[in-house]
């Protein structure tokens, strides 16, 4: 995304805070589509997940400055990301499936 999206943008004339949103938003519609096209199921919780980085990244920058420590933003990345997130995700998703599987019989 930084090769083929991030850095064209930039080169284009686009602000880095755009190019940044526009990289993220190609990078949900493709995640959206790899879970959406094998489950039948297009619920939209991966692509707001990928979106949601975008705020994240910039709180997580606030954090760092206000607080002058580099690992707030290992520390976030693992509770918003690996703890909260994806699970979350895996887990609406799967409901949504079960819902529509149990629906239909």
């Amino acid at each position: 995304m930084v090769r083929h999206i991030y850095f064209p943008c930039l080169r284009n004339g686009i602000p880095k805070g755009g190019a940044m949103v526009i990289s993220f938003f190609i990078s949900a519609v493709f995640h959206e589509l790899c879970i959406a096209v094998p489950c039948r199921l297009f619920k939209f919780w991966a692509f707001l997940g990928i979106m949601f980085q975008v705020p994240l990244v910039i709180f997580t920058n606030f954090l760092q400055n206000k607080l002058k420590n580099s690992n707030v933003g290992n520390m976030t990345f693992w509770f918003f990301f690996c703890i909260l997130g994806q699970p979350m995700c895996v887990l609406l998703y799967y409901h949504d499936v079960m819902n529509r599987n149990g629906s239909a019989s």
